[in-house]
């Protein structure tokens, strides 16, 4: 066969193989339910317009549900007779109802507001779930920080112990950015749910259609106002992916923590071995290999998110493939990830324990302590921080010298430093110098707001549980209208049928 010959017709067999047939795969497997819905709606909409009789919108509605019923799509292989599933369906109703009839259901619409009003309902979907997930990891989180309100831990600066707190104060910072990725992932929902159905290609068209009903017939919260950006605008697809990757590079920063302190020379914490795999060599290991599973996982959703995003850089303001199928079938990965990264986190974080041994001698032997012994002086000897600070760190280079945990340095020692800094004996006791180095103390003392105390701890978590409170509402509702809206679609269009 000549070259010319090889592309005279539609599809070429190349383009078939690499585009069409794939895009054909993913239009059955991913949105055949919102083509569905979409026609469904169009029809009732069309009908209480006066545009389709009652009779033609009933054998519309019937043989739409015949063919979403009874048409085996699984099996359907592309042949290139048709270029998407949108004309399988418009040719199989023909075939059942006659053009003359189904040609209407087309009227004032095109693929395009059609296609993007598929891609928003499915994606409203995922992030809905999504949403619903982050909330199942900040109710584990809140529990778990309820049941630990006094277990010490050390925290890390600059990869350095710096001073102990406890396991509820460190998880509340970790819900506080938790509760924040929900909030931007429940704004990136409702710029989703928006209908951009009635935009037809990008300019409406001159039949009267009610752009409101087939928004509230699908379960949106109003139709996209301006017809071009219903087609152009692709900032829902930009907003939510970059809300999804930071919440995957927040929560991964989170995790690179468990990573840090699930290993042998830190041994934070201590993880049942459920979680644990071994070495096929070395007897003696306990690798916890989840938090290795999660940090990739994450990797992988954050690194999917980026592609999505720079696949909208530098395309053209207008109606694109870009945008379209296969970037949001690809798109769809992150969600997968996401789901099974979300769901490991919490049962990781419900199963995780303090190794306390391992945390006492950290914080002896790292002086973690020694910041309220500087505080304690201020408040005791009436000496300005930066003096207390002097003769603090006089002792910190002593202990360190010596090997020697601060709640050992003998307060003698303490006096000798103190005066020959001040000039003067210090007023503060044994007792009380004693009872500073205690990380019980360190914690209690901390009563501000936001602080480790538990009584500062228990009016934080309530705000959480506040925060929470909301967002699930928030999520309800907007999940029950879509639901509801689908099934009044469905009940509406079957109802042309039985009367």
């Amino acid at each position: 066969m000549k070259v010319k010959e090889k592309y005279n017709e539609f599809p070429a067999e190349v383009y078939s193989k690499t585009v069409l047939a794939p895009d054909f795969d993913t239009y059955r497997n991913v949105f055949a339910n919102e083509l569905h819905e979409i026609n469904l709606a169009q029809t009732v909409m069309l009908h209480k317009l006066g545009l389709l009789s009652h009779a033609e919108a009933s054998s519309i509605a019937e043989g739409l549900f015949h063919i979403i019923e009874n048409h085996d799509f699984d099996s359907m292989k592309y042949d290139g007779s048709f270029e998407d599933l949108f004309f399988v369906i418009e040719r199989e109703l023909a075939k059942r109802i006659g053009i003359n009839v189904s040609g209407k259901l087309h009227t004032g619409r095109s693929r395009n507001d059609m296609e993007h009003t598929m891609f928003r309902i499915v994606l409203k979907k995922k992030l809905i779930e999504n949403l619903e997930l982050h909330e199942h990891l900040i109710q584990t989180l809140i529990e778990k920080s309820h049941n630990n309100l006094e277990e010490i831990i050390l925290l890390y600066t600059h990869g350095q112990p710096a001073q102990p707190s406890t396991l509820a104060h460190y998880l509340g910072a970790v819900i506080e950015i938790v509760l924040r990725d929900m909030q931007r992932i429940t704004m990136a929902l409702k710029t989703v749910d928006f209908c951009p159905m009635g935009a037809a290609a990008i300019t409406t068209s001159g039949f009267n259609l009610d752009r409101q009903m087939m928004a509230e017939l699908l379960g949106f919260h109003d139709c996209v106002e301006n017809s071009y950006g219903a087609i152009a605008a692709c900032d829902y697809i930009t907003e939510s992916y970059s809300a999804l990757k930071l919440s995957c590079i927040n929560l991964g920063r989170f995790v690179q923590d468990l990573v840090y302190w699930t290993g042998f020379e830190v041994s934070q914490l201590y993880i049942p071995d459920g979680f644990v795999q071994i070495s096929s060599i070395m007897p003696q290991k306990r690798n916890p290999v989840p938090v290795e599973h999660l940090r990739l996982m994450l990797s992988l959703a954050s690194g999917g998110a980026e592609q999505i995003i720079n696949t909208m850089h530098n395309t053209p303001f207008a109606d694109m493939n870009d945008s379209e199928r296969e970037t949001q079938s690809t798109g769809h990965q992150v969600f997968d990830r996401m789901k099974r990264a979300l769901s490991l986190l919490s049962g990781f974080i419900e199963a995780i324990e303090v190794n306390r041994k391992s945390v006492n001698k950290r914080i002896n032997t790292s002086l973690a302590t020694i910041t309220e012994l500087a505080d304690s002086i201020v408040r005791n000897e009436e000496i300005s921080f930066r003096q207390a600070h002097q003769i603090t760190q006089k002792i910190a280079k002593t202990s360190i010298e010596n090997n020697k945990p601060l709640n050992d340095f003998r307060f003698e020692e303490y006096c000798d430093y103190f005066k020959s800094e001040i000039g003067k004996t210090p007023n503060m006791t044994s007792k009380l110098f004693n009872q500073i180095s205690d990380p019980k103390n360190f914690i209690s003392v901390r009563t501000m707001r936001g602080g480790p105390s538990k009584e500062s701890m228990i009016k934080s978590l309530d705000k959480y549980i506040g925060v929470l409170e909301a967002l699930k509402k928030e999520i309800i509702d907007l999940k029950t209208k879509s639901q509801l809206a689908s099934k009044n679609c469905q009940q509406s269009a079957k109802k042309l049928i039985d009367s």
